[in-house]
């Protein structure tokens, strides 16, 4: 291997013990192109790099976070199918002084790399680069690393690698003048030359201004209102700065403060009239709230920062949900990265927001606040409606077999913690020796809340020993009790195949 070649592979370390791959296929009709994508959990090889830098298929797609969450770079993932101005973007990020790399990507689009010298918490990098893209007016692009904490046997979400093509080159990166570094040796000098020691050096300059006027705003109005409100999105920023002030000022202010921000902000400002009637609007606390879904918003969305930041969305109008993914069956399991972290929940939790959030309380320590009316419902769909979205196909022949082992998965995480063999008698799962240990009945009662019954007892017992599970009897409290045992290796079990179909290319 040349000394560029390990040099490439240093810049782009992530998690060694899996990896993505994607086979690329033609473009459709939409002139999306097609692949199929999939993700290896074993140790990534030097061949595996080699083949991808030879131009062999599939290409090579890393994880960016590690086993001990952090990383060394990151990405924002801009789709684009049509004509995408890769100069404008870099002459973008060049005004702004900030230190990124773009590359070409195979769909046309851009991922636009931050690199750093040493690791960095995969929160931190994820935070900094949604601060970036909303900046730079691309706040629905995908973020990667897209989870902040992996669980031991998880994997995160994996982004395709440039220069799979050496000869002819479909991903790429551009130097600061937009030409393509069609080399490993121009990309790595040009690298040298971004790459910071910290995420310190890398802000975003904006007005003085907004620690005062926008103290506690959304992200999105403090970006907005540092660039400039533009003409043709007045009436829709000044409703939306009208619902902030409404949040921040008492009722008495709230008509002298939007014409305050109107004549001070808004270039020209909308006329009395049209200000008189954003005020009446924005007086009705029951009907209204902030508009996140209009493009003018979504473009400069820092949705995470947004519910931590005093009067943005934060008493709960929407939930921080990342991507989702489906294992297709008779009873579907949904896979939820929600805040960087992972959950494993069934179709009702996903329906309903009481059940989802005591599934976050169980799953990944966390509450989310109350959801508005159907805003909860609204971001469901959003979510399937997204090009992101993956469903995964399990096999017919081990079906029944694989929602069993699905479900021993999800009740051992669910109830799992024990501290003694007497918590076991609480329907908990005790954990020693490197087995698994639980009453059977506990199981079988979780298993009648999914409604499972295709399997029968002695069906039950015979995949559950298939994975080495045994029953056993224990004495405790004095009783004789029985309990089922099972390695801690059940959960390394693979059960869904890979991919559903070839689809538009996706970076997992």
């Amino acid at each position: 291997m040349t000394e560029q070649r390990r040099r490439f592979i240093e810049i782009f370390t992530g998690l060694d013990r899996a990896y993505g791959q994607t086979e690329s296929r033609s473009k459709n009709e939409n002139g999306k192109l097609e692949a199929k994508s999939w993700i290896e959990k074993q140790q990534l090889t030097e061949q595996k790099w080699e083949d991808h830098l030879d131009g062999k298929e599939p290409s090579l797609g890393i994880i960016p976070i590690k086993d001990d969450n952090t990383c060394t770079w990151g990405a924002i993932d801009i789709d684009s199918y049509d004509g995408f101005d890769h100069k404008k973007l870099i002459k973008q990020i060049l005004e702004n002084k900030l230190p990124l790399v773009v590359c070409k990507s195979k769909s046309g689009g851009a991922h636009v790399f931050l690199f750093v010298k040493e690791s960095v918490k995969a929160v931190d990098m994820q935070m900094k680069l949604t601060e970036i893209a909303a900046w730079l007016g691309y706040g629905e692009s995908e973020i990667f690393p897209k989870q902040i904490e992996l669980n031991p046997k998880g994997t995160g979400n994996f982004l395709n690698l440039p220069y799979n093509h050496p000869e002819y080159p479909t991903r790429y990166a551009l130097d600061d003048e937009g030409n393509a570094l069609d080399n490993l040796d121009m990309f790595i000098t040009h690298y040298e030359s971004k790459v910071v020691s910290n995420l310190g050096m890398v802000a975003i300059k904006k007005k003085e201004r907004e620690n005062t006027d926008w103290k506690g705003a959304p992200p999105c109005l403090v970006t907005l209102a540092s660039r400039g409100f533009a003409q043709g999105s007045r009436n829709e920023c000044l409703f939306q700065v009208g619902i902030y002030l409404r949040q921040r000022f008492q009722d008495t202010e709230l008509e002298q403060k939007l014409d305050e921000y109107n004549l001070k902000y808004f270039h020209p400002p909308l006329p009395s009239k049209e200000v008189q009637t954003l005020i009446n609007q924005v007086s009705d606390r029951k009907n209204y709230f902030y508009r996140c879904k209009l493009p003018v918003f979504k473009d400069v969305c820092e949705e995470m920062k947004c519910k931590n930041t005093k009067f943005g969305i934060g008493k709960g109008t929407t939930s921080s949900i990342v991507s989702l993914k489906k294992f297709v069956s008779d009873d579907p399991m949904f896979e939820v990265t929600h805040n960087g972290k992972v959950l494993v929940i069934d179709g009702d939790t996903l329906a309903e927001f009481p059940r989802y959030r005591r599934a976050c309380v169980k799953q990944i320590n966390e509450s989310p606040q109350p959801i508005r009316g159907d805003a909860w419902a609204d971001k469901v769909q959003s979510l399937f409606d997204d090009p992101g979205f993956e469903e995964v196909i399990m096999p017919g022949e081990v079906s029944s077999n694989g929602q069993f082992l699905s479900y021993l998965q999800i009740f051992i995480e669910n109830n799992g913690g024990a501290k003694d063999r007497q918590d076991m008698l609480q329907g908990m799962v005790y954990e020693q020796e490197n087995n698994y240990m639980f009453k059977p009945q506990a199981f079988r009662d979780f298993l009648k809340t999914k409604r499972f019954n295709k399997l029968s007892d002695v069906g039950q017992f015979k995949v559950f020993s298939d994975f080495k599970g045994t029953a056993e009897k224990l004495r405790i409290n004095d009783k004789v009790t029985h309990i089922w045992k099972i390695p801690t290796t059940v959960n390394d079990a693979e059960y869904i195949v890979k991919s559903k179909d070839f689809k538009e290319e996706e970076p997992y």
